[in-house]
């Protein structure tokens, strides 16, 4: 019951026959209390001084006798001395949960500032330019423009002359739909004649570009310019960024070189998009996004596809395409 305070079944059996045979509790009469416990007298010496210790034997006012204290007086000391060793023993607990819970803090508060500094979420367009300008690249700058990009350029303040100048290799890749949009050969051919490279694709999936490999810039929402853009800068995002431009670069075509946009005798690259993106399932809306054209547009080269294979509807247009070899 007590163990842990230190009274055993064998001492309460002692105090038992002490409080039943009080007699007994006479330094003469040690002999007979051993007997009725049915152990030796050195043993019975041992008990009885354990008992003292624990407060359940006290020495009376005549000399050689003791006697057991009342059990509501001995156990309740001894329930009270208990709680005292249950309390500092939660004070220490509550003492190490504290603790524990500061280590944990101060550990989060370690990755978030680990997590911001690989991350900056830049809320809102205005936020998204102002960072934007805040770049310094020494080595290169890589990016996939949507169709909505600018279209006329002064040659003396072009923002991107001076790290042309400086030997920043710059790769940008544009929509076709943009390549068609007034203004934007000869854009091209200016940014190509000071050194830039620049290759034409039928979609782009997305606003990117990467600085010197160390630094990703996407938008937030594809779909909302607006939102703002999150600059990555953690080595596994970037070396993902990269990936996916060169995947798209290895594929684009040079404009001013003799490579062409379309594929010879069939249909324009802009065109085979347009298919690749039907037969994965894309809404019109989201071939429209992804080739940077209208709705109408869209419809357009639908309905021009259609008519060149004799299909009456989107799906038999898929399956005669790929008849044809014009999707994978």
């Amino acid at each position: 019951m007590f163990d842990a305070a230190g009274l055993t079944e064998h001492l309460l059996a002692v105090y038992r026959t002490l409080l039943q045979q009080p007699e007994l509790g006479r330094s003469s009469r040690l002999g007979d209390l051993a007997s009725a416990l049915g152990q030796s007298e050195g043993e019975t010496s041992s008990d009885l001084e354990e008992l003292r210790e624990l407060g359940f034997v006290v020495p009376s006012w005549i000399e050689g006798v003791e006697y057991p204290l009342d059990p509501s007086v001995t156990f309740g000391r001894l329930a009270a001395r208990r709680q005292q060793e249950i309390d500092a023993l939660n004070d220490e607990l509550r003492s190490d949960q504290l603790a524990a819970s500061r280590f944990t803090a101060d550990l989060a508060n370690f990755l978030v500032q680990r997590k911001s500094q690989d991350v900056e979420i830049l809320e809102g367009r205005e936020l998204a330019n102002q960072r934007m300008q805040r770049f310094n690249p020494t080595k290169s700058i890589w990016g996939l423009i949507q169709a909505d990009a600018v279209t006329t350029i002064d040659p003396d303040t072009f923002p991107d002359k001076p790290y042309l100048a400086a030997g920043v290799e710059i790769r940008y890749l544009y929509p076709e739909s943009y390549w068609k949009r007034p203004g934007v050969p000869e854009f091209l051919a200016f940014l190509a004649g000071q050194g830039g490279k620049v290759r034409i694709t039928p979609s782009v999936p997305f606003r990117l570009v990467i600085f010197d490999a160390d630094s990703a810039v996407l938008e937030i929402n594809p779909d909302d310019h607006t939102v703002g853009a999150v600059v990555h800068h953690s080595r596994a995002v970037v070396r993902m960024a990269e990936e996916l431009f060169l995947s798209y670069w290895d594929r684009a075509a040079e404009p001013f070189g003799e490579q062409q946009l379309a594929r010879a005798g069939d249909i324009s690259a802009q065109e085979a998009e347009f298919l690749r993106l039907l037969v994965r399932g894309a809404t019109d809306e989201q071939v429209a996004r992804k080739l940077g054209v209208s709705m109408r547009t869209v419809r357009r080269i639908a309905a021009k596809l259609s008519e060149q294979v004799g299909a009456s509807g989107r799906f038999e247009l898929g399956v005669r395409a790929a008849q044809r070899g014009w999707v994978d």
